[in-house]
């Protein structure tokens, strides 16, 4: 018996699809035990910020990710995929929830994965844009909640 093995393309577009959906739950099953996850904006600015390491540490990063913005849009396009990389932009418009402001834009997402599952997910934004959003927002220079 041949069992199917999903392509990384495929594993990164199912994961964005729960992401984007919001099903937390559904969104984990795609991430490695050891999975790395790295924002690039400053960690002052945003608590989830900066590289997490290890699934249930990312998972919490997520959720406080979905406690702090509303995902108003969330468009993954323009994938590139090479073996087991997969390159892509998402337009993005997040409602923060504490003042009702939106940010809007696009990021890159540059994802490795390994035995089906997201091993590696480097996250790059507009960081100046992003810091200055936040610290509009937020008045005092950052978001609260980083209970890590």
């Amino acid at each position: 018996m041949v069992l199917y093995r999903r392509s990384a393309e495929e594993t990164v577009r199912q994961f964005l699809t729960t992401w984007a959906s919001g099903d937390l739950g559904a969104t984990v099953s795609f991430i490695a035990d050891d999975c790395i996850y790295a924002l690039y904006i400053s960690s002052e600015a945003l608590p989830f910020a900066g590289e997490t390491v290890g699934k249930a540490a990312i998972v919490d990063a997520l959720r406080l990710i979905r406690t702090q913005f509303d995902y108003v849009l969330y468009r993954p396009h323009r994938y590139v995929s090479e073996g087991d990389h997969v390159r892509l932009r998402v337009e993005h418009m997040y409602r923060h929830r504490a003042s009702g402001e939106v940010l809007s834009g696009n990021f890159r997402l540059v994802v490795e994965v390994r035995d089906g599952l997201i091993a590696r997910a480097d996250e790059y934004h507009d960081r100046a844009m992003v810091e200055a959003f936040i610290r509009l927002v937020s008045g005092s220079g950052g978001v609260s909640g980083n209970g890590r």
